[in-house]
């Protein structure tokens, strides 16, 4: 008997029910929209990371399709997990901003279902389940996608902000992973990729993924690259906007010390660092980033303490032409911005590539930001 009571009251009807969907029941080449329902034990509290939703209270759901017919046969199953970016907000301004990626991306979405990878990529978008990149052929596996609309870099554990945003990421995240732990139990590669806030929180993702099957005695083999992930938490971030996802919830998932770091602006490098510890040698991790990422760069700016409106930390006017400053003076704080953001940024993939050997940094000249993934054409 479950010691949870199951509800799936906050799903869609056009979305299967994550715990009542067979593998086997679905059709192969075709696209699911598949809802995990919310965890509530006995007593009527909600299980740890159990509650899934978007930052605006709507509905969470992922997708998922399986491998053309043929593609797998007496083969251990392959899986290529894909988590989308689209920003981040900490507080009532920067949501805001954000308000239109709080919400489930029905309208951008609701399409897959029912199509394939090749047809969606046909219709423009590149996915990456119909793409061989180097001697992989990524139609060969089963292809998961978690949304994003909780604007907390998939991470957070906080249902009740105090400015209304449901910062939830990481309830989505642990619920959409254990439907794929339920689903594929002996699975023989797993391949993780994602964007900006998708590229983010590559090295938790992974350690959920490798403990799960360490801890049960699989050997799987688990690759990734993170693309232009929005990576640094200055300490403004950290006094001011982190503490608002409650990511130590997650944190604690993979037994990572959070208190010891939460003030510490290696944050991030200790985080990367505790995963790539964790990790098998055998295991190739890829950072993807170019040297001059403007929207990188804008985010590190508002993490700063900067404001698109100009605020009295005035890094917001550097990208603001009516700035008070004469041009002169606004193009230095720029550059001279730009110069901190590469500094830390080459050097933490530089100290991960020193002291990993299955770590690799790629760098690309230029102010592009995500080249790799779902919203590529690469």
């Amino acid at each position: 008997m479950s010691i949870y009571n199951i509800s799936h009251q906050y799903c869609d009807t056009d979305a299967l029910l994550a715990e009542t969907t067979e593998i086997s029941s679905l059709l192969r080449d075709q696209f699911y929209k598949i809802c995990p329902g919310q965890y509530k034990y006995r007593n009527g509290t909600y299980a740890r990371l159990g509650q899934p939703r978007c930052g605006d209270g709507t509905n969470f759901s992922f997708f998922f399709s399986r491998p053309p017919e043929g593609q797998q046969d007496n083969q251990r199953e392959k899986i290529l997990i894909e988590l989308s970016g689209g920003g981040a907000c900490w507080d009532e301004t920067t949501c805001k901003l954000q308000s239109m990626f709080l919400s489930f991306p029905q309208e951008w979405l609701g399409p897959l279902v029912g199509s394939s990878c090749a047809t969606w990529s046909s219709w423009g978008n590149s996915m990456l389940c119909a793409k061989t990149v180097g001697n992989t052929d990524f139609s060969e596996y089963n292809f998961l996608l978690i949304p994003y609309c909780t604007q907390d870099v998939h991470l957070g554990d906080e249902p009740n902000s105090d400015y209304g945003v449901k910062h939830v990421g990481g309830h989505n995240l642990y619920q959409t992973l254990k439907w794929v732990f339920d689903s594929f139990p002996d699975p023989s590669h797993i391949f993780i990729t994602g964007c900006s806030a998708g590229a983010t929180p590559f090295p938790v993702v992974y350690d959920i993924i490798n403990s799960h099957y360490t801890a049960n005695g699989k050997e799987v083999e688990i690759n990734g690259i993170a693309d232009s992930p929005v990576y640094l938490t200055p300490s403004y971030f950290l006094e001011n906007g982190l503490e608002h996802w409650n990511v130590k919830t997650v944190m604690d998932v993979i037994g990572f010390d959070f208190d010891a770091y939460k003030d510490d602006e290696n944050f991030p490098n200790k985080v990367l660092d505790y995963a790539l510890e964790n990790s098998k040698e055998t295991d190739q991790w890829g950072y993807v980033t170019h040297d001059a990422d403007t929207v990188s760069l804008l985010y590190y700016s508002f993490m700063t303490g900067g404001s698109v409106f100009g605020s009295q930390y005035g890094l917001g006017r550097r990208y603001n032409s009516g700035g008070s400053q004469p041009w002169n003076v606004r193009r230095k704080m720029k550059n001279d911005l730009q110069s901190q953001w590469w500094m830390k940024m080459n050097s933490s993939m530089s100290l991960a590539t020193k002291d990993h050997s299955n770590f690799h940094s790629f760098v690309m000249t230029g102010t592009d930001h995500c080249t790799f993934s779902l919203v590529s054409e690469s």
